[in-house]
């Protein structure tokens, strides 16, 4: 034999051996999460409860190993973390991998996949993040993209919106077959989602003209505007005398939309949410424009949600701190969920802002929203001569906007 094919014939038994070593170890490490053995870490996930290995976490995520030995560490010898935006099937799942390197794919669905995405990329596991990711794109179909699309966008994985738009740009959007089934089971979805389609698109296809149509009656039905085609305009009485000039029209001003972010959690801890404001010229404010809520657990359960919820919440504004200068009680308010939240009051309950003052606009949820969560997104500052102060570049806000009058 050459030498040449002994060093091959060793190189590939120097592979096996790796493997097997560390099919070997996958397995003792399977063996301690299972038996739940020498654990001091607990997970409290969705109502369970699941244990785990500090160093082992630590030696895969960066994120666990500044959890439990950075400067921000748990004090606690066994700490217990509150996972709330992560169902506990897919944490087995994540600690399955990091425990033993492996994930069976083809037992879980389109969404578990995009929810165990989110994980990887939560916790900084890189080699997850490609397999799912290539585990999503084999998943995709006529069935699930525009589902999978609204996902990546209100989560703000901006990976996975690339995987699924270039699936729907490639096999979707020029294909008459798809045009028929869309007719046929029609997917409504978030106007940053219809956003994202139409800037991908270089050409204006009948069908994503057609969908603009259908989404775009879709909302007039969901606000009561009806179709366009039944209006019927009622002419005033003649003798209908004015007792007074009708009142300046509220202009509504919307934030530039950039960048997602990840979702504000409302709970315990984080359950006020602050935005600075600034005007150069006196206005009264007569409404906010939010983002509301992602339907619970959206990605293990597309299909089975409830499409609305009561929001309630108290909005205060701050002028130098102390007690609010004003105060609003939003109560029991039926909203959908994945679409603009439209808070509004009375011109007499209207708040005033004075020039060149800064403000804070406080958000504040009681103990019945504990759990839900609100997209955020990097939005322009100055919109109209009105400066939106985010707490900061990276989390985003979920403050799109406000409606509001000049006062001179």
């Amino acid at each position: 034999m050459s030498s040449a094919a002994a060093a091959v014939e060793l190189a590939v038994a120097h592979r096996k051996e790796q493997a097997n070593v560390g099919t070997l170890l996958g397995r003792r490490y399977a063996d301690l999460l299972h038996g739940e053995k020498h654990t001091d870490c607990v997970f409290h996930v969705c109502e369970q409860q699941l244990k785990g290995h500090k160093l082992i976490l630590s030696a895969a995520s960066p994120v666990f190993e500044a959890m439990f030995y950075g400067p921000l560490q748990e004090p606690e010898l066994e700490p217990e973390i509150e996972i709330h935006d992560i169902s506990a099937a897919i944490f087995k799942v994540l600690l399955e991998y990091i425990y033993t390197g492996s994930v069976d794919y083809e037992c879980l669905q389109l969404e578990a996949s995009i929810e165990l995405y989110y994980a990887a990329e939560k916790y900084l596991l890189d080699q997850l993040i490609a397999d799912s990711l290539l585990a999503i794109t084999r998943k995709l179909r006529f069935s699930n993209v525009l589902p999978a699309l609204e996902l990546s966008v209100c989560m703000g994985l901006d990976s996975l919106l690339d995987v699924c738009m270039s699936f729907f740009m490639r096999c979707c959007v020029s294909n008459d077959q798809y045009m028929s089934y869309l007719k046929d089971h029609y997917v409504h979805v978030s106007k940053e989602c219809v956003k994202s389609i139409i800037a991908a698109c270089k050409e204006p296809h009948k069908l994503l003209l057609w969908y603009v149509y259908e989404w775009t009656q879709q909302e007039c039905d969901d606000v009561g505007l009806g179709d366009a085609s039944t209006w019927q305009v009622i002419p005033p009485s003649a003798d209908a005398i004015p007792h007074s000039p009708a009142p300046t029209p509220a202009t509504l001003v919307e934030r530039c939309y950039y960048k997602a972010c990840r979702p504000f959690t409302v709970d315990a801890e984080s359950h006020v949410w602050r935005l600075g404001l600034k005007c150069s010229r006196f206005i009264s404010v007569l409404g906010l424009v939010l983002n509301s809520r992602l339907a619970p657990n959206l990605t293990c359960h597309i299909g089975r949600v409830p499409q609305e919820y009561r929001e309630s919440l108290r909005i205060d504004l701050y002028a130098d701190g102390g007690e609010p200068v004003w105060t609003h009680l939003v109560q029991n308010q039926i909203t959908k969920y994945n679409c603009d939240l439209h808070l509004s009051w009375s011109r007499e309950q209207a708040c005033v802002l004075t020039p060149e003052v800064q403000y804070v606009l406080q958000l504040r949820w009681e103990g019945t929203a504990f759990g839900a969560e609100y997209p955020c997104s990097l939005q322009s500052c100055l919109v109209d001569g009105i400066r939106f102060i985010d707490g900061d570049s990276f989390s985003g806000s979920l403050v799109k906007g406000l409606r509001y009058v000049n006062l001179v």
